[in-house]
């Protein structure tokens, strides 16, 4: 038991090491140009990005409960989500391209990495977008189709609400209850 416990404490030690190691490096890298991550969650830009990210997610989330629904589903009613998709992508485009136009070249460099991962993440949005276009434009459309791509867009954007220190995916906050007995 002793030799076990030799063996596990420094395996231990190692890993907790080697995480607080990558937390350190991790610091380092969002702090550029002495703009850290806190700053930039505060500027202008990304508050409006953020209330149209939260905007698209409440849309999309109610595309895909109708869409999940026994019934067929309303058509002007799935047009109008889409189309309202689609006005918060945009925005979100405009807004970004206004900040990025105020960027110096050297930040463009530097914020490189990040700015990769964001214009895959928005290219996914887009494309999941046009597809519930696609879907909407017939005359009775499929709730399936409609279904999986407003899915796909409510698991991105829980991926980016968790990338954002939010609430886990998928998981609600419930309250305790507590049982009191009645003496009989």
């Amino acid at each position: 038991m002793k030799k076990q416990m030799l063996v596990i404490w420094p395996a231990i030690i190692v890993v907790l090491l080697g995480v607080g190691g990558i937390a350190a490096q991790d610091k380092k890298i969002i702090k550029k140009d002495g703009m850290d991550m806190a700053m930039m969650m505060k500027s202008p830009h990304h508050t409006l990005m953020m209330a149209h990210q939260k905007s698209m997610a409440e849309f999309a989330k109610a595309l895909h409960h109708q869409a999940m629904m026994p019934k067929p589903l309303d058509v002007e009613f799935a047009r109008a989500a889409v189309a309202e998709l689609r006005h918060c992508l945009d925005a979100m485009e405009a807004i970004h391209q206004k900040h990025m136009a105020t960027m110096s070249d050297e930040m463009k460099a530097k914020m490189k990495m990040m700015m990769d991962k964001m214009e895959k993440g928005h290219a996914t949005m887009k494309e999941h977008v046009m597809e519930l276009e696609t879907a909407v434009r017939s005359d009775q459309p499929d709730a399936k189709q409609v279904a999986i791509h407003a899915g796909a867009l409510l698991k991105h954007f829980a991926m980016m609400s968790k990338m954002h220190g939010g609430k886990k995916a998928g998981k609600k906050m419930t309250m305790k209850k507590t049982m009191t007995m009645k003496p009989m």
